[in-house]
């Protein structure tokens, strides 16, 4: 009886797990542009994912890198350059001749295509703590949809300062593995860190963590949500499942609801 109860609630923890569309359903479609976000929405993504920069003239562009030359073709620095500058690129063509309309949207058109209900976006701060008077004046008025909003960010003050201005979002602290001198992430400290800042849990890389029952155990006593990325891979899928996370981020947002159906 003991092992059936076991084996139920494992079933349900493995369907609980929320899949989280990686800028979007990025496998498909140019990633951080309202189609990849459409589509994700289409195909019943519980999240997309996002990333936003805080641009010259204090506005916002949603786009991954520092600069616009690997999705638009043209080389901006997204910090120097104004919002309007941005927005008229082109950014679904590197993809496909089908995407060439797609732009770099701003986080408010990003955020228009939020289905109202469940659904929700992960919005990572790729800049610093600067972005936050702006990204409140956006999120505010979305305040009562705020199980629909999230925010993730690398950076400490990021992370912290938007906690802070938006008490009612939850806040998770992204880490990768290694720090960016090659050195293993010391989770207790990463835990200790995110603890006294008062955020909601952790957002950690699929690589060169231990991940382990140990690991997640340390993770859930903080009393922290779990996510993990980049998972692309059905066995990936499966172990992290089981492993108990809250959500798994992936650029094919199918893949992952196939994996997770499988006994």
């Amino acid at each position: 009886m003991k092992r059936l109860a076991f084996f139920l609630l494992a079933a349900m923890s493995v369907q609980a797990v929320e899949i989280i569309a990686h800028r979007g359903f990025s496998a498909r479609a140019p990633e951080n542009t309202l189609a990849a976000f459409e589509l994700g929405w289409k195909h019943q993504t519980d999240a997309c994912e996002l990333d936003v920069y805080l641009t010259a003239d204090g506005k916002t562009a949603v786009i991954h890198d520092k600069d616009t030359k690997r999705t638009a073709g043209v080389k901006l620095d997204v910090a120097k350059s104004n919002q309007a500058d941005l927005t008229v690129l082109d950014a679904g063509s590197w993809k496909g001749k089908e995407w060439a309309k797609e732009k770099i949207p701003t986080l408010e058109q990003a955020l228009a295509t939020l289905p109202k209900g469940k659904q929700r976006f992960f919005i990572e701060v790729k800049c610093g703590a600067e972005i936050v008077p702006e990204l409140k004046r956006i999120l505010e008025p979305m305040k009562d949809r705020a199980d629909q909003l999230a925010i993730i960010a690398f950076k400490r003050d990021a992370a912290a300062e938007s906690k802070k201005a938006l008490p009612w979002i939850k806040v998770y602290r992204l880490a990768s593995g290694k720090t960016k001198d090659k050195k293993p992430t010391d989770l207790t400290q990463l835990i200790a860190d995110t603890k006294a800042d008062q955020l909601d849990g952790l957002d950690l890389g699929v690589a060169d963590f231990p991940w382990d029952d140990t690991m997640v155990k340390q993770i859930r006593d903080a009393g922290f949500g779990l996510y993990v990325w980049t998972v692309n891979k059905p066995a990936d899928v499966q172990r992290f499942a089981k492993l108990g996370v809250d959500g798994i981020t992936t650029d094919d947002p199918v893949m992952v609801r196939e994996a997770l159906a499988k006994p």
